[in-house]
């Protein structure tokens, strides 16, 4: 029978892993803080390790860094509430066979146990094979989902050779996610080349030049979706005939699949292209991110000086829609920066583009009306039945309670006694909740 260790300081999750463990025929173990992961560790050989990152005494990481170390080091799959960049590519270079955010997904990490238990020895030992150290200067900022989900991906990009695939609106950060690749990647001491896709780079396109234009290191592709119907067809030729001398990474300007069902992709490079495919969000769908963004942007532009934003200021900034992205938020802060004569920014210090708020509390009118204009959608699509098939009230009502419990969930690290406590919840009908709503065990 497989022993499993289970590093988890959350009653709940880790009484829900060690019950799916046992239904698989594995011996669940569990400590609740690294140190006593580390001691059991140091008692007892195990085939598993599932850890979390958000310990009680000291990082998940620290403690993964002390398991790869062991003579003998299990497998780790590495599970968080705050999948940042930074975690998720120190977990892979650490040596983290998986990494999974929070919430779980039951069915999906059961097959990664599984998978884990059952591989062999030395496909583990090549699976944790550790990264470059990090670069300095290509990491990315953010913590709402959407960026998560992207950070995972990156990550796993970073440990791999394969060709990536990054879309996503203008001025979202896809050309900083490719460098991110390629400086924590196995390549990065190899050169770097963007190549602009569009009629004045159609030559590089040749088959008799294909050779020379990726001829090794890594080489971007940038609006790949212009690219001609004979370009298209040479890199495919180059392609399946095994030629591997660079690694691939395209950048498309929205949903490149949507070319293929278009005719105007090749539906064969697609797949080639996109064997990882990080989908970068635009700025209103990662709003959290806001502040974040605009105070780092501000410091880069203003280095000299202490410039805050003020309170009114960074309402402004959550209220606009940013249609030009993270670019212009960008170069919203370095107008701030050259505008603004004092150390705190005012919303006149900011440009045109970004409207001033009238009165107090309009901030919330914008996140507002996207909250009803989602809804509204969102009940379209649950009513597009006969009337004598709709849900029921009560499980309409469940579903967005539980929309509602799973991102409140998302700002307390997965802990509902956290939740509970600082929002005035009883805890045993927040559990009750949780079992009914989001299928906790």
């Amino acid at each position: 029978m497989s022993k499993v260790l289970i590093v988890e300081d959350e009653y709940a999750l880790a009484a829900a892993l060690a019950t799916l463990l046992r239904r698989m025929g594995a011996e669940p173990v569990v400590a609740a803080s690294g140190q006593g992961g580390l001691d059991k560790l140091t008692r007892g050989a195990f085939d598993l390790v599932l850890l979390d990152i958000g310990l009680p005494d000291m990082s998940g990481l620290r403690v993964l860094e002390k398991v790869r170390a062991l003579p003998v080091p299990p497998p780790v799959l590495v599970i968080t509430a705050h999948g940042s960049l930074e975690n998720a590519l120190e977990a892979r270079r650490l040596g983290a066979q998986e990494y999974f955010l929070k919430p779980l997904k039951i069915g999906e990490i059961q097959l990664a146990i599984r998978a884990l238990l059952e591989a062999k020895p030395e496909a583990l030992a090549e699976a944790a094979a550790p990264v470059v150290q990090p670069a300095q200067g290509t990491m990315m900022i953010g913590a709402a989902p959407t960026m998560q989900r992207c950070f995972a991906i990156i990550a796993q990009a970073c440990g791999s050779d394969a060709a990536a695939l990054i879309s996503g609106p203008p001025g979202s950060g896809k050309t900083l996610a490719a460098r991110v690749i390629h400086a924590h990647g196995g390549r990065a001491g190899q050169p770097l080349r963007t190549i602009e896709c569009g009629p004045a780079s159609e030559p590089l396109f040749l088959p008799e030049n294909l050779g020379e234009t990726l001829s090794g290191g890594v080489v971007v592709l940038r609006g790949v979706q212009v690219l001609s119907a004979g370009a298209q067809k040479a890199l495919m030729e180059w392609i399946d005939a095994g030629h591997r001398e660079a690694r691939l990474i395209a950048i498309s300007q929205g949903d490149l699949h949507e070319c293929v069902w278009q005719g105007k992709f090749r539906e064969d490079l697609f797949y080639q292209l996109a064997v990882l495919h990080v989908a970068m969000p635009a700025l209103v769908d990662r709003v959290s991110d806001i502040p974040a963004l605009a105070a780092f942007f501000l410091s880069q532009a203003a280095p000299d000086r202490d410039l805050q934003l003020a309170e009114a200021t960074s309402a402004c900034l959550l209220a606009h829609e940013w249609p030009g992205n993270v670019r212009e938020l960008l170069n919203a802060m370095h107008h701030v920066a050259a505008v603004c004569p004092g150390t705190e920014a005012l919303p006149h210090h900011l440009p045109a583009s970004v409207p001033r708020l009238k009165v107090a509390g309009e901030s919330a009118t914008h996140l507002d009306r996207r909250l009803r204009e989602a809804l509204e959608s969102w009940l379209d699509l649950q009513m597009s039945v006969p009337e004598s098939e709709l849900p029921e009230y009560e499980k309409v009502l469940g579903q967005v309670e539980g929309m509602l419990l799973a991102a409140l969930l998302r700002r307390f690290d997965e802990k509902p006694t956290r939740l509970a406590a600082a929002m005035n919840m009883n805890r045993a009908t927040l559990r009750k909740r949780c079992r009914e709503l989001l299928g906790w065990d």
